[in-house]
């Protein structure tokens, strides 16, 4: 049996320590039993112009050769464009899309998977956004079994966190957060960053975090403890992924992704919550507390059904209609554009509905569009 909470605690170190993923990814490659694992972020934007996709690969110990001329074959994978199609954390696997007598005349295998001894491969997006896929993916050897069930639920599983944690690198600029949480090393962050205990008692805030909580807009102290201003907007979401996420890593799930905060001015940001219970680095900087790094540029913002999915806790089908319906989608545009029956699309509303606390089409659009603007990058 997987050790998950040894896997994800060790996918949090990475957020801590970007360069911690190599080994990090080593430990998950030899836990799944596979040749290697890579986290990748792809940016499809020169495609448009005849180019190749361009981005950056953390992988575990591999040919670097290979790893980095991928992005030359993409085009050439059977059956991709199906990926691109799947929802976020919905793993894919190569062998499910196509029979391996037919896989093995494609280019594709003959030039990059028969070289490097490889079989099969499985493929989830933890992030997908115009032009711009995250992407995890782990690829068997020659003679194993078929990637299944069993590499498919530990990709649904870690996917999450692998999300979280990338965000987190790319807020505190890849790195200027070291093997530890050293005051001038938080103080030079570009983002506000607090760490607080149990119940949100606050520990610690860099400088950034002072800057806002003089502000008195966004987040303000209320007994000691950090609190929201707004939060008959957002409810308690951020006081639940803080809870959450002090408990541990696996407790905190998709939670503190992208948790929309709402000052009261209107002005819009979004907290992303980290985990400082590991065993290992995280749990020596501080056992039992949890980090929260606050991204109020647009660009650092996550994506509507990222936050609707945080916020509801809804499947990534239900956030899709939620958003459709908030921006006045019928459901029978909402069936066209996903794909689905009117029926479908009908049965998730009503899933919909009690998560969000509504009754009715024009009250969810009403939640929903009360987060929303202006959160997004434009």
């Amino acid at each position: 049996m997987l050790d998950y909470q040894r896997i994800i605690g060790g996918i949090y170190d990475c957020a801590a320590n970007p360069e911690l993923w190599s080994s990090t990814l080593n430990d998950i490659r030899d836990h799944v039993g596979v040749s290697y694992v890579m986290v990748g972020l792809a940016d499809f934007s020169p495609t448009l112009s005849g180019g190749i996709p361009t981005g950056v690969n953390k992988f575990s110990t591999w040919d670097e050769r290979y790893i980095n001329s991928l992005s030359n074959f993409i085009s050439t994978i059977p059956k991709v464009d199906n990926l691109y199609h799947d929802d976020v954390d919905a793993p894919w696997i190569q062998m499910e899309q196509i029979s391996e007598t037919e896989f093995h005349t494609s280019d594709f295998y003959q030039q990059w998977v028969k070289p490097q001894k490889l079989r099969d491969c499985l493929v989830t997006l933890y992030m997908k956004r115009p032009n711009m896929l995250g992407v995890l993916s782990m690829a068997s050897p020659e003679g194993a079994p078929l990637l299944g069930n069993r590499e498919r639920q530990i990709a649904n599983i870690i996917s999450p966190h692998v999300r979280r944690a990338m965000a987190i690198n790319d807020l505190v600029d890849k790195g200027k957060l070291a093997l530890a949480m050293y005051r001038k090393v938080l103080d030079s962050l570009s983002v506000a960053v607090f760490i607080v205990g149990s119940g949100g008692t606050l520990r610690f805030a860099n400088d950034k975090a002072d800057d806002l909580l003089r502000s008195a807009d966004l987040l303000r102290l209320a007994g000691g403890k950090l609190a929201t201003n707004r939060s008959d907007v957002t409810g308690g979401k951020l006081d639940e992924a803080i809870a959450r996420a002090i408990k541990g890593d696996e407790a905190l799930g998709i939670s503190g992704i992208g948790v929309p905060i709402v000052g009261q001015t209107g002005e819009r940001a979004a907290a992303y919550v980290l985990p400082l219970s590991g065993n290992d680095l995280r749990g020596e900087i501080a056992h039992g507390h949890a980090a929260i790094f606050i991204a109020r540029r647009g660009e650092q913002q996550p994506m509507a059904v990222e936050i609707l999915r945080t916020v509801f806790d809804l499947t990534p089908v239900e956030a899709k209609i939620a958003y459709a319906t908030s921006l006045g989608d019928s459901p029978e545009t909402i069936s066209i554009t996903l794909g689905n029956t009117i029926n479908t699309v009908r049965a998730h509303l009503k899933n919909i509905y009690p998560k969000v606390g509504v009754a009715n089409k024009t009250a969810l659009a009403v939640q929903v569009n009360a987060l929303m603007p202006p959160i997004e990058a434009k």
